[in-house]
């Protein structure tokens, strides 16, 4: 009985180590299962991404092409610039009118604050959606005239604010008008502040001219 129930011992060892080795086996095989799961699911969750990565790209392309393809177009670069210009007619009565209420530095200080908040939004959508580069060192070596654009564009505002209550919007801005051209003129005669020289022909003197006289007859009546 003793030889036996050692033998029978020894049989049920072995069992349990088949039993272990199988249970052993097993979870292994489910570790690496869930393993294999765990990295198809983050292999697709990648995947996903690059595709929506790929989306936006494409897209953003995409309106930046429109976008090249409609400032290349003369009639809708025109219409930008008759909007501009009569924003520029809106801007002086609106400035006015801020002076009425708040008084000449506050109109200027809100003015240039909106401009400059406008600006920053404009930079934040040029450089995300546009793909502009942020300014590098290169920027520091443009001349000392390139950092003044602020300070004339705050003279004109200023000069706008005080002279339109008094001489009406129709007059200062044609006044303001004529000497930007005639100026204008001059800058590409003489190729000043960076720009392409351009002579100041007889045409765009006689043009001159008749800018003045319009300035003359919209002050007049």
């Amino acid at each position: 009985m003793s030889s036996i129930t050692e033998k029978d011992q020894v049989q049920v060892n072995r069992l349990e180590g088949d039993l272990a080795h199988s249970d052993s086996s097993t979870t292994h095989n489910s570790i690496v299962t869930q393993d294999q799961a765990t990295k198809t699911e983050a292999d697709n969750t990648n995947d996903v991404e690059l595709g929506h990565q790929l989306t936006r790209t494409s897209t953003i392309q995409s309106v930046q092409k429109k976008m090249t393809n409609l400032l290349d177009n003369p009639i809708f670069s025109g219409f930008l610039l008759i909007l501009a210009g009569i924003t520029i007619a809106f801007q002086a009565g609106c400035n006015a009118t801020l002076n009425r209420y708040g008084g000449r530095a506050f109109s200027s200080v809100i003015s240039f604050s909106v401009g400059v908040a406008c600006c920053l939004i404009f930079f934040a959508v040029d450089v995300t959606v546009g793909n502009t580069p942020l300014p590098n060192d290169r920027v520091k070596t443009a001349p000392w005239y390139a950092w003044i654009g602020g300070i004339l564009g705050a003279y004109y505002v200023i000069i706008n604010i005080l002279t339109v209550p008094r001489l009406g919007a129709a007059t200062v801005l044609s006044i303001f008008v004529c000497a930007q051209i005639i100026m204008a003129c001059l800058i590409d005669h003489f190729a000043l502040v960076g720009v392409a020289k351009r002579t100041y022909t007889v045409w765009r003197i006689l043009a001159s001219f008749g800018l003045v006289g319009c300035v003359v007859v919209i002050a007049k009546f």
